[in-house]
């Protein structure tokens, strides 16, 4: 059977909840069986004393085993993942590499890297998954839009940190420590732990925030070192932005002082660099900058009174609107009412 981190997060799991389980056990028996000596022996006496030993010692003992067979069981289920995405790295098609340098220099969109990953089966190769992220990247398309598994150096990390949490469990389970105890207790290899590396290890989350997708696309053009090659690049990243992305981008390109006119010019977007150059990349600045104000306050009125403020600004009104759809605390205090989440849960 192939092994993959669904099975291994579930193993980590049974093995975590089964060493409570165990730990318990073997705990109450101990103290079952203390408390069978301060009934029928002497308080104090050598055989008391004895017994007593006995049954810690063998309590102590049936611990460490416990400890021992739980992560043998587990580790030998996270070395074999970790040697078959090992495999996969020193493992290189090069027809399949072939097939992905042949579009490495084309320009984009979103749709069409999608569609050539799945024409030619990129999905499961690992350096054509790679090359198809630097593809996306520099035309600026989120890699979480495609598909594109994380890197082997993120999976070692993810699994470096289950089997991190998994020792924590039984090092400090059962114990007093006040820091640990409730990491342990409700933390540690819990559901949402577990689904959330599941969906890290496979690149289906860790999304960017737009201020920072921005940033990346932004860095990419500024890697170029021709105006030429800037224009191309500014051309393929502002080609797959959206709403606030695409904004930011045009704001960073617009103050910055380094892009030439014959690189705006060439990327075929001069006219709205020019634009955000002459007043909207201010006007979208002052808009963040309401927003930011609005985040602090906690008063319907004073943020009503904002959003009137900047009714007049071109961004803000959007923005705005995101924002009090993804921002549950200011949508009550507007509504006066508890806001559901979209998995239905009261905020």
């Amino acid at each position: 059977m192939t092994i993959n981190i669904g099975i291994v997060t579930e193993v980590l799991k049974y093995e975590a909840q089964n060493y409570k389980e165990q730990h318990d056990a073997i705990k109450a028996t101990r103290e079952r069986e203390l408390r069978e000596v301060r009934e029928n022996y002497q308080p104090g006496s050598k055989l008391a004393i004895e017994r007593e030993r006995q049954i810690n010692e063998a309590c102590d003992s049936s611990l460490t085993k416990l400890k021992v067979s739980a992560v043998d069981r587990a580790l030998q289920d996270v070395e074999e993942l970790r040697q078959q995405e090992l495999f996969r790295v020193q493992t290189v098609n090069e027809p399949l590499l072939a097939k992905v340098r042949a579009i490495a220099d084309v320009p984009m969109t979103t749709l069409e890297l999608k569609a050539f990953a799945a024409k030619i089966g990129a999905k499961g190769d690992y350096w054509a998954s790679r090359m198809l992220a630097d593809i996306a990247e520099k035309n600026g398309i989120d890699l979480t839009e495609i598909g594109i598994e994380s890197t082997y150096d993120t999976k070692m990390s993810i699994l470096d940190q289950l089997t991190d949490q998994l020792n924590s469990i039984f090092k400090h389970y059962g114990t007093n420590d006040p820091t640990e105890r409730p990491k342990v207790n409700y933390l540690y290899l819990s559901d949402e732990i577990c689904e959330r590396a599941k969906q890290m290890y496979g690149g289906k989350i860790g999304r960017l925030s737009d201020s920072q997708k921005a940033d990346k696309a932004y860095f990419t053009i500024m890697t170029q070192h021709t105006d030429i090659q800037k224009g191309i690049a500014i051309s393929n990243v502002l080609r797959n932005a959206k709403g606030d992305v695409k904004n930011l981008i045009l704001c960073r390109l617009a103050e910055d002082r380094n892009i030439s006119e014959m690189a705006a010019e060439f990327s075929g977007h001069m006219n709205e660099i020019s634009e955000f150059k002459n007043g909207k990349a201010a006007e979208y600045r002052l808009a963040e900058k309401a927003l930011q104000n609005i985040r602090k306050v906690k008063d319907r009125a004073a943020i009503e009174n904002i959003a009137t403020e900047y009714s007049d600004n071109e961004f803000f009104g959007e923005m705005f609107k995101k924002e009090k759809k993804q921002n549950f605390a200011l949508a009550e205090i507007l509504s006066g009412e508890p806001v559901q989440d979209p998995d239905g849960e009261t905020e």
